[in-house]
């Protein structure tokens, strides 16, 4: 069962708001939370170093992070995070090297007559380093709190919808959210909800996003014809903001201001 106190809150809170995704403002708020704790006081405590050191960040938030201002704390934690990841980069290329070494000491007839195929050991180290890096390299500390944050937060919609009529009023009102985090929503039911009340919410979930998706349709058609001089002296109603609404709506929110529930 969510946290109560600590998990109903910012969703209300996020409810309560007039944005396209309340979910999108919820992660936005995250994002920040977390960018916050890593070049703020948390970051010396050990479970936190431990953790940039091995995760880093994606560049996403390697850019967020720089754009704070904050450069000695980002240095000391970035200088950390190179050397954990040049020890591991160091141990898989003495194992490659050990293969590669091995590969060339292999009878130099045999390799010109069958190459170096998929099967042997210095492919398969090959691959495997490879892949270490390409792990290493999409890690991010930031992104994985964000997302077990989500996690909690999906179930605590589900778990709101199931206890809270006042709560699936807000939700069957709301202006439901984007196409990034509907198919989350929609797993988070199958997952949290069962019964009728699992019935009842994906079918909620469902019109609210249809019919909000032709909201978002008409006031984006709305801003095209608003350039047709037939129509300048009409109003524009609330297709001015259509652009980055659609944008959001498609991707999540990414351009143009969010309104984000207070801390």
């Amino acid at each position: 069962m969510p946290q109560v106190h600590l998990d109903t809150i910012p969703i209300w809170d996020a409810y309560k708001l007039d944005t396209e995704c309340t979910l999108c403002a919820l992660e936005d708020a995250c994002e920040k939370q977390f960018l916050d704790i890593a070049l703020g006081g948390a970051m010396m405590e050990p479970d936190t170093r431990i953790a940039t050191n091995e995760r880093g960040f994606c560049s996403r938030h390697f850019e967020q992070l720089f754009g704070a201002q904050n450069k000695l704390s980002l240095a000391l934690m970035t200088h950390t995070h190179l050397k954990d990841v040049m020890a591991g980069l160091s141990k898989e290329s003495a194992a490659l090297l050990k293969a590669l070494d091995a590969e060339q000491k292999r009878n130099p007839v045999a390799r010109a007559a069958s190459g170096v195929t998929k099967a042997s050991p210095f492919h398969k180290q090959l691959a495997a380093s490879a892949d270490y890096v390409e792990g290493r390299m999409h890690s991010c500390f930031i992104c994985e709190r964000i997302e077990n944050t989500m996690d909690r937060y999906i179930e605590t919609v589900c778990y709101l919808y199931k206890k809270d009529e006042a709560f699936r009023k807000a939700f069957a009102e709301s202006k439901g959210l984007c196409l990034k985090h509907y198919p989350m929503l929609l797993r988070g039911a199958g997952k949290h909800l069962s019964g009728q009340t699992q019935l009842d919410f994906v079918r909620t979930l469902i019109e609210l996003e249809q019919k909000n998706l032709e909201r978002t349709e008409h006031d984006l058609e709305w801003f095209t014809l608003k350039f047709d001089y037939r129509n300048q002296s009409k109003p524009w109603g609330n297709s001015q903001d259509s652009v980055e609404r659609t944008i959001n709506k498609l991707r999540g929110a990414c351009v143009g201001d969010l309104k984000i529930p207070e801390e």
